[in-house]
């Protein structure tokens, strides 16, 4: 397939989507189902996004349990997906690699959410969870290095995975030192959210631009995610010199927000 047929069929899939994701906006606000609890820490565009994907994908989440599917089953889903996301990035197919992000991250949604529902939570899954995620964004930002053109966008996708990583990892060391981490700035449903948005749009734009509005987005989460990273460092640090260990810092996020 050529990158000009590649682009408009990747066009249609988005306005597709498009179509089915604006009805189920409108079946979500007449039903006004109560926001899931592990969403409490959360406020603003990502509460809002985040009590309609739960609300959306919950029909799937029952499919899946009644299959029978374990929840390392469809974190596996997710991780192929996300991975396939980051290939389809390598070659500049943006749009595809948006929608394939989308369904990745679904899983991503999903795992927990069918941990907890039928009994099967375990530090094992969580554990194996967390590292497969780091897994995945490594493989997307890695496919935009390889498709960015130039040195300044290669360096972005690096600082955009350095400072995703390192937020992470800030959460998981204090964490590991009994403190709770606390909520804000640049989390991993802002960042996904984010290139989810940029990656989507830049199917519609013509190459150069699409390129830039991509390299934009990762210049944006290397700067955010840093700062997050950072504020993080501090916050927990100040907590462990007052001996707070095992205490939990304002705004504790839900499992799975790193």
């Amino acid at each position: 397939m050529s990158p000009r047929a590649m682009s408009d069929s990747a066009a249609v899939a988005i306005l597709l989507h498009a179509a089915l994701a604006a009805a189920t906006v409108v079946a979500y606000v007449l039903a006004r189902p109560p926001r899931p609890a592990r969403l409490a820490g959360y406020r603003g565009l990502i509460a809002v996004l985040g009590g309609w994907a739960y609300w959306v994908t919950r029909p799937m989440h029952d499919a899946a349990a009644r299959l029978g599917l374990t929840p390392n089953a469809v974190t596996a889903y997710g991780l192929v997906l996300n991975v396939l996301a980051g290939l389809a990035a390598s070659q500049g197919a943006w749009g595809w690699a948006g929608v394939l992000l989308v369904w990745g991250s679904i899983g991503d949604l999903l795992d927990g959410e069918l941990a907890r529902s039928t009994g099967q939570q375990s530090p094992a899954g969580a554990f194996l969870d967390s590292n497969l995620d780091r897994v995945s964004e490594i493989a997307l930002f890695a496919g935009f290095a390889v498709a960015f053109p130039d040195r300044a966008g290669v360096g972005w996708a690096v600082a955009a995975l350095s400072g995703s990583v390192m937020v992470s990892y800030a959460r998981a060391r204090g964490e590991g030192l009994g403190v709770a981490c606390p909520t804000f700035g640049l989390e991993r449903p802002h960042r996904v959210v984010l290139l989810m948005a940029a990656l989507l749009a830049a199917a519609f734009l013509e190459p150069v631009r699409a390129v830039a509005l991509v390299e934009g987005a990762c210049a944006l989460i290397a700067v955010g995610a840093g700062a997050t990273a950072l504020g993080r460092m501090v916050v927990i640090h100040q907590l462990l010199r007052r001996g707070d260990a095992g205490a939990a810092a304002p705004g504790t996020p839900p499992e799975g927000a790193a």
